[in-house]
């Protein structure tokens, strides 16, 4: 295979990248694997590394940075099936699913999830002795990544976590037990084999890449150092030690080979690779090949015509596990969920998401579900019943991101209500110890009550003073004071001084209007005792107030629409067998394929 070398400035490290002149078209994939035809068990496996290594040439350690800009971005041709507009071109993050831009969000230094993408070894380096040689700089199993949740994997081992903490959609922690619905070379179908230690759970929709990129790096090198570290690899490579896996990490890849087919993404990659380091993964091109090393079929021989490459065009990616025999055999896939956002029958927006993938954005505040509301607060999965006589922040949480879909979910649209008085109906706000819209506040939180220190000041919205009845204010003094004083002053005119004598329990004083006022304006609250005094805490202000046009603050929450998430489950269809004029064929997904796995037109 001929190679171009691109050496770079003297002052770099020097890196080779070997860039493949042509690249093994899909008509050639089955002459590429011609080798491994008619083998099995250690032939078999000794065919497979011999073709895994054919056309290698290392990029180096720096190498990988210009080579993810062929191997790892985002497509950019909008008849893609991966093509996403605000993505096009980016690098594509495999455990945290951000957005780089190449090259200029090269890890440097992070802080937090999504501000730099780097080189993770997913075999992590101490496993095979360290070093960015070698093995240290195989593509096939460094992929660009998040740098945050990559220190947070650090060296664990890959797994299925019993629990864990989520990192956008990752999982770190206790090991679960797993098992696979079919046989495995170390297992039996169903067998439960249980994990250990601390382990990094991938994203669902790439369990499978990381799989086959173990099996395509340890097939190639073989190393016996591959033991270091661990308790995945065995560094052995024969039948009896599970071709170089110990028997948990060979039912853990085989599940994840199985539950997660390859992938479009995954066939661009592997092309991408052969333009830059020049060899190919196997278990990319020929899936199915792994069933004869770790599965079912393993120690038999391979009938390399029953098997369908990736490249053939009859695969369907994300469902073909690449078997001809009875068919195209498609694998379970993740459930998917219709979701349809609605407020009072009027949709806003309609999705579909992954099963135990969280619904990412919120649709559109709704402007109002009624002629009584007035303001869109956010969002409860908790039902309200009716005017709630509580301030809207006990009633709904803010959410940036909903749970998890489950079915039949609903949540409820939370709204304010402004009230209009008229005539001489009396009528109480109450100012709640959480602010809310329409106040300001510079008090300080503590567990139980806000703290007014000397000079702080809670101020109202404006409101009709003639209108004024009378002030209660929930309060105690805190800091060993005899007594605190709160100011209240309409404008800059101060219309009374509550003295709340010490004491260790809430107590309400209130104050009488006997003034005359007139004029809409707020009312503030000020602490003003001296400065080396202690302050008020204060749990409520009550406002009672009557008169024509007095508005009073967004407080009331009468509103009943609900936002529901409708979901609908959309399964990937089982393959089944039909008999058509005679000939057998294979029904999916309103689709024929004959016993080749070709699609019937």
């Amino acid at each position: 295979m001929q190679k171009h070398i691109l050496t770079l400035l003297a002052l770099l490290c020097a890196t080779q990248l070997a860039w493949s002149a042509t690249v093994t078209t899909p008509a050639k994939i089955p002459d590429y694997y011609s080798s491994v035809d008619g083998k099995s068990g250690s032939n078999l496996w000794s065919a497979i590394s011999s073709t895994a290594n054919r056309g290698f040439s290392t990029l180096g350690y720096n190498g990988l940075w210009t080579a993810y800009k062929t191997t790892d971005v985002y497509p950019s041709d909008p008849s893609h099936p991966d093509y996403v507009a605000s993505k096009s071109g980016k690098i594509w993050d495999m455990y945290g699913d951000c957005v780089f831009t190449y090259g200029s969000d090269q890890c440097g230094s992070y802080s937090g999830v999504c501000d730099c993408y780097n080189r993770e070894h997913s075999i992590p380096k101490s496993w095979f002795g360290g070093g960015t040689s070698g093995i240290g700089c195989d593509i096939f199993h460094l992929v660009p990544t998040d740098g945050k949740i990559n220190g947070v994997r650090s060296n664990d081992e890959f797994g299925e976590v019993n629990g864990g903490e989520d990192w956008n959609g990752n999982k770190s922690g206790s090991a679960a037990s797993w098992s696979t619905d079919k046989k495995t070379i170390a297992s039996a179908a169903g067998e439960v084999v249980q994990g250990s230690g601390n382990v990094f759970e991938p994203l669902d929709k790439y369990k499978g890449d990381f799989a086959r990129g173990y099996m395509g790096t340890i097939v190639k090198w073989q190393l016996s150092s591959m033991t270091t570290g661990n308790n995945f690899f065995s560094g052995i490579y024969d039948a009896a030690h599970y071709f170089g896996f110990t028997k948990k990490a060979v039912v853990l890849m085989m599940k994840w080979h199985r539950e997660d087919p390859v992938s479009q993404k995954e066939i661009d990659r592997n092309n991408g690779i052969q333009k830059t380091q020049g060899n190919r993964n196997p278990f990319i091109d020929y899936p199915y090949l792994a069933e004869y090393i770790w599965g079912e079929h393993a120690g038999e021989t391979v009938d390399l015509a029953q098997l369908m490459p990736s490249t053939d065009a009859a695969f369907v990616p994300g469902v073909s596990n690449g078997w001809r025999e009875g068919g195209v055999e498609p694998q379970p896939g993740a459930t998917k969920y219709g979701v349809t956002w609605s407020v009072n029958g009027e949709e806003l927006r309609t999705d579909s998401v992954e099963e135990d993938h969280k619904v990412t954005g919120l649709p559109a505040e709704p402007t109002s579900c009624s002629t009584e509301s007035s303001h869109f607060m956010g969002w409860t999965d908790a039902a309200i019943a009716g005017t709630q006589d509580e301030a809207p922040e006990t009633l709904y949480r803010t959410i940036v991101e909903f749970p998890a879909v489950t079915e039949d979910v609903t949540y409820y649209a939370v709204f304010a209500k402004e009230t209009v008085e008229a005539g001489a109906a009396a009528a109480t706000y109450t100012y709640s110890a959480d602010s809310q819209e329409g106040w300001s506040n510079t008090a300080s939180k503590s567990s139980a009550y806000w703290l007014l220190d000397a000079g702080k000041e809670l101020t109202s919205p404006s409101i009709d003073l003639s209108g004024l009845n009378s002030i209660q204010v929930r309060m105690r003094t805190y800091g060993g004071t005899q007594y605190d004083k709160l100011q209240v002053a309409a404008g800059a005119t101060v219309i009374t001084t509550i003295l709340a004598e010490k004491g260790s329990t809430m107590t309400d004083y209130e104050w009488a209007n006997t003034k005359s006022l007139s004029g809409n304006s707020p009312l503030t609250f000020t602490c003003s005792n001296a400065a080396s005094q202690k302050g008020i805490g204060f749990e409520s202000v009550t406002i009672n107030a009557t008169g024509a046009g007095t508005t009073y603050s967004r407080y009331i929450t009468s509103c009943q629409s609900t936002t529901e998430i409708e979901t609908t489950r959309i399964e990937q269809a089982p393959a089944r067998k039909i008999l058509v004029g005679g000939q057998i064929y294979i029904f999916i997904d309103n689709t024929l394929y004959n016993l080749m796995g070709q699609r019937v037109k």
